[in-house]
């Protein structure tokens, strides 16, 4: 069974009674809204003529069909094998860093993850342009030059969705401008993105004058409570850090305010920065280590979250510019 929206496609392989072979296309919402809905049991499909008929215990449903040639040929060509993913492999570099990814199809890089290669490390890269992800591993050799590849995050959202057993296989087919992930019984491809994809390394801060580290389950309630009142003031909170805590603070004009504190493991200079408050909580609800690091310089300048038992992930954040 295969579906397309010309982005993106997959291809599963299930086990059936085949009685006659063939093919055909029938509607993709329509069908799997139906298999959806079925009672747990055997299926049976028989194509009469030009519509596909699908008997169970529930009843019988006729589709209307396409002739199975004038389905886009987008699962042809695998390309050429490129590395050998365990799922723990895939969770790990990609879970991280997916959820930065821009929704602006305005500018299509910024839509996609980076994937490159700097001799024996390997880069994972997103950013929306306001906060950008990094996964760098040491000892990773996955592409063979340092050009680098685009790759669709709607696609990586997919990839991370699989419960397949066994290595994830990824291919490039770069004469149509493809990369192909299989696992099992399933296979995942979608197109290369064009673009240049900006110098991420350039926006991750070098000195920093206030470090803190916190509970990640503490930030998360402190934010929860404070924020209540962001919502009303274009959704932004101050976080304060002096003598070893960090205070959030949120005010709507003419509804109220809050303040919260959180006790911190404070280095350097008492500090003040303001972020929307989405993304600090996109990146807190997308990792998982119990225990985060904030290192900044001045309320202007980008923030990094890094992860003390995890070296390899770094998330910056541009802080927003508040009038007191």
């Amino acid at each position: 069974m295969s579906a397309t929206d010309l982005e993106m496609a997959t291809r599963i392989k299930i086990p059936a009674k085949i009685e006659e072979e063939g093919s055909t296309t029938v509607s993709g919402k329509h069908f799997s809204d139906v298999m959806n809905s079925l009672s747990k049991g055997r299926v049976k499909l028989e194509k009469k003529e030009e519509k596909i008929v699908l008997s169970s215990k529930d009843g019988t449903i006729t589709f209307q069909t396409i002739p199975a040639e004038e389905f886009p040929k987008v699962l042809e060509n695998k390309g050429t094998h490129i590395h050998s993913f365990t799922q723990k492999d895939i969770q790990d570099i990609f879970a991280n860093v997916v959820f930065v990814a821009s929704t602006d199809e305005s500018r299509p890089e910024l839509t996609g993850i980076y994937i490159v290669q700097k001799d024996t490390t390997l880069d994972v890269v997103a950013t929306d342009g306001y906060r950008m992800s990094l996964e760098r591993i040491a000892n990773k050799k996955v592409l063979e030059n340092e050009k680098g590849i685009i790759v669709s995050a709607k696609l990586i959202t997919e990839l991370l969705s699989l419960k397949e057993e066994g290595t994830i296989e990824m291919s490039v087919f770069e004469e149509g401008n493809q990369v192909l992930f299989e696992a099992g019984s399933i296979i995942l491809v979608g197109r290369l993105i064009h673009g240049t994809f900006p110098s991420y390394e350039r926006v991750i801060p070098q000195e920093t004058k206030t470090t803190i580290t916190f509970q990640k389950e503490e930030f998360l309630h402190a934010l929860r409570l404070s924020s209540v009142f962001a919502r009303e003031s274009a959704n932004i909170v101050k976080l304060t850090i002096k003598e070893g805590k960090m205070l959030f603070f949120a005010r709507s004009q003419g509804v109220g305010e809050g303040e919260i504190a959180i006790d911190v493991i404070q280095e350097g200079d008492d500090n003040d920065i303001s972020f929307n408050v989405k993304y600090l909580t996109d990146l807190l609800r997308n990792i998982q280590d119990p225990t985060i690091s904030l290192a900044f310089n001045s309320p202007t300048e980008a923030a990094l979250f890094t992860l003390p038992k995890n070296k390899t992930f770094l998330h910056v954040i541009m802080p927003v510019r508040v009038q007191e």
